[in-house]
């Protein structure tokens, strides 16, 4: 059988050439891919969802493994392709591309039917809009270098993981399918990809610090013999990472595979091939902690009662945003005090301030961090009822965009263009929020020189 149509997730697809041969090591058809890329959809459509996907097409198989003539990465989507793929636009210097997006099984088949054996993507998501939102991953490729095994590479993984654990962060390895390990940590949006690029050098740079005969951050290619390279690059926002459970375009059907930390740690390591891959399934996502996002309205919610209070309470934690929306409430509770909230990461990071936002350079206001509220506190005002946490009449001082010049942990920069009739009076106004120890401080700024 060379060739069929099939109907996936309400889409018809023409499926051709199956039975030529993409990995001739192993007799391994187009067939094959299609089936293998259809089965393990279940596991691999999470890590790839909002991700634009560069593909690295083998239109006439792998050969021996040296990447043989014909081989091509694929950015901008062709002419023809189903209108049902969707897709998000990215302008380069060298002009817009149309990247596809996988959320469905339906996605992966039409990858898999132009032979797209591997599918790369970068840290980050696209929000609903098309924005680029900051990268909820963080990425360490371990390349062994000559005379280095793979279970030596993973020795070195294991120190990378003690690393990010002193961090606080959870390394989950993928052996990559090719010669290394790549180590991801989840992230929760507060990093800009060049601070997540920063702490990947920073950490690469600690463990060659402590293992220089073993490791090396370097990126030039001389001196890496008998040394793991760390490479930390791939956090940068314009790079990408072959994803979780995508195939190889190597001699064997080799599988960048989630594995556990007891596997690295037992003799014989290896890769795996999709077949082995596929036998694991039935024990689920080893990487489904790297998909757990922190709930930011936990705190929000444990405080209110939806059912006594007219503020929005949502039943389910904040989905990723990457709006830039502000607004001021003043809040007549036991004592008039304004709260300021800037949207951030699917919530609004939120500050009381006691006097009301600085209106003096000379005099900067205490402002006292409080628990993230919804987006849909944004348009709130009410009267929250007595015996309630925060009971009083809350109205918009002042709403709209902000324009952010940096984000930290200990410091926010951010532009307001507020309403004509609000509180601002329309006039974009500047203000840092400085952390001291205890608490913040908001502070007027001059304007930002053009």
């Amino acid at each position: 059988m060379s060739s069929e149509r099939v109907a996936i997730d309400g889409h018809e697809l023409a499926l051709t050439n199956l039975d030529k041969v993409l990995y001739p090591a192993t007799g391994t058809t187009k067939a094959e891919v299609i089936a293998y890329y259809a089965e393990v959809a279940q596991v691999m459509l999470p890590h790839l969802r909002q991700r634009p996907i560069t593909r690295k097409r083998y239109p006439d198989g792998v050969g021996d493994g040296t990447e043989p003539g014909g081989v091509f990465f694929a950015k901008n989507l062709a002419e023809g392709t189903p209108d049902w793929v969707r897709r998000y636009r990215i302008e380069h210097r060298s002009g817009p591309n149309d990247y596809p997006v996988a959320d469905d099984v339906a996605t992966l088949v039409w990858l898999a039917q132009l032979a797209a054996l591997e599918l790369h993507v970068p840290q980050w998501r696209f929000a609903a809009d098309g924005t680029p939102q900051p990268p909820d991953r963080l990425v360490l490729d371990l390349d062994p270098g000559e005379g280095v095994e793979l279970g030596a590479c993973a020795e070195v993984a294991g120190w990378v993981g003690e690393a990010l654990a002193g961090a606080g962060l959870t390394a989950f390895p993928v052996t990559s399918g090719s010669k290394g390990i790549h180590l991801y940590a989840s992230l929760d949006g507060s990093l800009s990809t060049e601070e997540a690029s920063t702490v990947a050098h920073e950490l690469a740079n600690a463990l060659q610090a402590a293992h220089p005969d073993r490791v090396t951050s370097v990126m030039r290619r001389s001196g890496r013999d008998g040394k793991v390279f760390l490479d930390w690059s791939q956090n940068n926002g314009s790079k990408t990472t072959v994803s979780p459970y995508s195939l190889r375009g190597r001699e064997r059907p080799w599988v960048a595979a989630p594995r556990s930390w007891d596997e690295l740690s037992r003799p014989g390591l290896r890769q795996l091939e999709f077949g082995e891959v596929l036998e694991r399934l039935p024990d689920g996502d080893l990487l489904a902690g790297l998909l757990t996002r922190p709930d930011r309205l936990a705190t929000y919610r444990s405080l209110r009662d939806g059912a006594k209070t007219p503020e929005p309470v949502p039943a389910e934690p904040a989905p990723p945003s990457s709006g830039r929306s502000f607004v001021v409430h003043e809040h007549h509770a036991r004592r008039l005090h304004y709260d300021f909230r800037l949207e951030h990461d699917g919530v609004l990071v939120s500050w009381a301030v006691p006097k009301g936002l600085p209106t003096d350079p000379q005099r900067n206001r205490l402002a006292v961090q409080t628990e993230d509220h919804p987006l849909a506190y944004g348009s709130f005002e009410g009267t929250i009822p007595a015996g309630q946490y925060g009971a009083g009449t809350v109205r918009i001082w002042d709403a709209g965009s902000y324009e952010l010049e940096k984000w930290r942990d200990n410091e926010v920069i951010i532009t307001l263009h507020g309403r004509p009739d609000g509180g601002l009076a329309g006039r974009p106004t500047r203000f840092a929020l400085i952390r001291t120890d205890e608490n913040w401080l908001m502070h007027l700024m001059a304007p930002a020189p053009d």
